[in-house]
């Protein structure tokens, strides 16, 4: 294995620690959050996000990723970059808070739920700060730094939204949290950035951002996919079915994101390394490898999430979300997926081909969309879970297809056959077993899972000698960070 190839490795493990760290804390509040509130307060809550995340690409403008990019290539360019994009995020953070407000009027939802996605729609302005350092962060690959920022906005997160919940507050009450908990991020990431010398920023100047706007629109043409076809679905539940039918969703599409954060994290450490990876075979290795790693990953997820959906659904929330248990066993599907379309996503845009992204996702949310708006109506959270399956399926074959055009930089597909029938083997297990308590169901099929991985060679000594590579690694010159 190549020194560089080591280092994109060794950071996508410690990332995902960290991340994992925060998400479990997460998760574990998410899950008393929906009992606390309910199905109707829950689904009040989600929509507001919803309507913020779906058009909050707009106050990026792509500018994140094309940073990263651009700084993990050329540390030199900090300061006009960051300084710049600062400047115009916080503009267009403005302009996007009053589309956002006149799409909600216009869809003529109720005032409460309007202010909560007023008062939600204001961490736009705090990313507009944020945003542009945690790139910067990324590009010289601090992740330490990035992770420890996460950690402190959580952790202020759940500590306020906990006393939020207890004194009453509602879902207002969890906005103003999560506020104060971004507040606290882009505290520690200015102080951090500038005892690296990041915030010896340039002055803004407006002639550059024509330049800037170019250079992110086919990431920010992305991320609006992206945002939408995770969103619009919520917001068009949110139009014609009750608030109580939109929390059932999003009680099982949460779980869904909730284990997508492994694939999140891996690929915000895997995409600065590998952007500034000129060696072709180098590349050609790390995706081969991770794509099996991702799949391997995954799987049981799917499997073991349609196996004990019945009894993980209100184990977790209570008997009153059991209506979202079939929508829960369709969407766990989408997790395998999920985790190959980000990861190839990100290939394709180390290779400059940007705009092939964009045409991939365009073409998927406009699927997403339109079957969406024609089906919901009718078929409710049914059809919304469906149709994300399918978004995901057609997003995977079409950067399938575009990646074969490269040699090499694809997966040896071999390497999915193992997971599967080690997966195929716990679904059984979990089946016999199922009488017993769902506490002792989980680490059962983990531990089924892990023999049959290693009875089926798919983990060995080549994995552990990896692993130790990743953590006892020798210095690469160049290295950053």
């Amino acid at each position: 294995m190549t020194g560089m190839a080591r280092v994109v490795l060794r950071n996508t493990l410690f990332s995902l620690l960290g991340r994992l760290t925060v998400k479990a804390l997460a998760f574990a509040f998410s899950v008393w959050v929906v009992r606390r509130l309910g199905q109707e307060a829950f689904g009040q809550y989600a929509t507001a996000l919803a309507y913020v995340t779906a058009f909050a690409i707009f106050s990026d403008w792509g500018l994140a990723p094309y940073l990263v990019r651009e700084i993990a290539r050329d540390r030199g360019r900090v300061g006009v970059l960051v300084g710049n994009a600062v400047a115009l995020r916080f503009l267009l953070s403005i302009g996007t808070i009053g589309l956002i407000l006149g799409v909600a009027r216009w869809n003529g939802q109720p005032p409460v739920l309007l202010g909560g996605i007023a008062l939600a729609a204001l961490s736009l302005v705090l990313y507009a700060f944020q945003g542009p350092l945690e790139a910067a962060l990324q590009g010289i690959r601090r992740l330490d730094i990035v992770s420890a920022a996460g950690v402190l906005q959580q952790l202020i997160f759940v500590g306020l939204g906990t006393l939020a919940l207890w004194k009453g507050w509602g879902f207002y009450g969890l906005i103003g949290a999560s506020l104060i908990g971004t507040m606290g991020a882009l505290l520690l990431s200015w102080g951090m950035s500038r005892s690296l010398g990041l915030l010896a920023l340039e002055r803004p100047e407006w002639r550059w951002w024509p330049a800037l706007l170019r250079a992110g629109l086919p990431f920010g043409l992305i991320g609006l996919a992206v945002n939408l076809s995770y969103k619009v679905d919520t917001i068009l539940l949110s139009l014609w079915w009750p608030a109580g039918v939109v929390g059932w969703y999003n009680a099982a599409y949460n779980l869904i994101f909730s284990i997508a954060i492994l694939s999140n994290a891996a690929n915000l450490a895997l995409y600065p390394s590998m952007a500034a990876l000129r060696d072709h075979e180098a590349l050609a290795m790390v995706v081969r490898r991770s794509l099996g790693y991702l799949w391997m990953i995954s799987i049981p997820f799917a499997v073991g999430g349609w196996v004990l959906g019945d009894r993980l659904i209100p184990g977790l929330y209570g008997p009153s979300f059991v209506p979202s248990v079939p929508a829960f066993r369709v969407l766990i599907g989408v997790v395998p997926l999920m985790f190959l379309s980000e990861y190839l996503g990100y290939v394709i845009l180390v290779r400059d081909r940007e705009w092939m992204v964009a045409r991939s996702l365009i073409l998927s949310t406009s699927f997403n969309i339109l079957t969406n708006f024609l089906l919901i109506p009718r078929y409710g959270l049914m059809a919304a879970a469906w149709v994300t399956l399918l978004t995901e399926a057609l997003l995977v074959g079409q950067y399938g297809f575009l990646l074969r055009l490269w040699r090499g930089v694809m997966a040896d597909w071999r390497l999915f056959v193992k997971p599967a029938l080690a997966a195929a083997g716990m679904s059984l297990a979990l089946e016999v077993a199922r009488g017993l308590p769902l506490g002792a169901l989980l680490p059962l099929g983990a531990l089924v899972y892990g023999l049959a991985l290693w009875g089926l060679g798919a983990l060995g000594p080549a994995e552990w000698h990896l692993l130790r590579q990743m953590i006892h690694r020798t210095p690469v010159a160049g290295e950053v960070g």
